[in-house]
């Protein structure tokens, strides 16, 4: 293994502040990128007349990702208050129904409706559409590899 190739250990941190230059960082970069992959789909669920932020939160609830408006605001990593803005929403549209928890009154079940079903199914083709545009020319490998990474970011906040 080259040393180029050798993984980090804990001990030594790759980042250096003197060094940092921000339109080369990683975490600018990768926030370039996901604004970039956003407003792809912002564009693409347009006609659907439903926002990116709508469209995740149906494909979520759908997902079992989350089933009430603290579990969405922790996946989403928004504020309990925008999550519920944007559930009204939906909710006015009849994409999702609230129903009081009968185990915890204090609980509000979320759940998708036929109607939201129906949207629900469209996203995939959109995402895919979207995500195949900005990652041509890519190998599955490194798709893998990627993902791979991605995973092992979230992981290194785990703890």
């Amino acid at each position: 293994m080259s040393e180029q190739s050798q993984p980090i250990s804990d001990e030594a941190f790759p980042f250096d502040p003197a060094e940092y230059r921000m339109g080369e960082s990683i975490g600018y970069l990768m926030a370039r990128a996901k604004n970039v992959l956003s407003h792809g789909v912002e564009q693409e669920v347009d006609g659907l007349d439903i926002t990116h932020a709508q469209a995740t939160c149906l494909m979520m609830l759908a997902a079992g990702r989350g089933s009430t408006v603290t579990d969405l605001g922790r996946e989403l990593n928004c504020d309990m208050g925008s999550v519920t803005r944007l559930l009204s929403r939906l909710e006015k549209r009849g994409l999702i129904e609230r129903q009081r928890s009968d185990a915890d009154r204090r609980v509000v079940d979320l759940s998708i409706t036929p109607a939201g079903q129906i949207l629900v199914n469209q996203l995939p083709q959109i995402y895919c559409r979207v995500l195949n545009r900005h990652f041509r020319g890519f190998s599955e490998a490194e798709l893998q590899t990627f993902r791979s990474m991605l995973h092992r970011i979230i992981g290194n906040n785990s703890g």
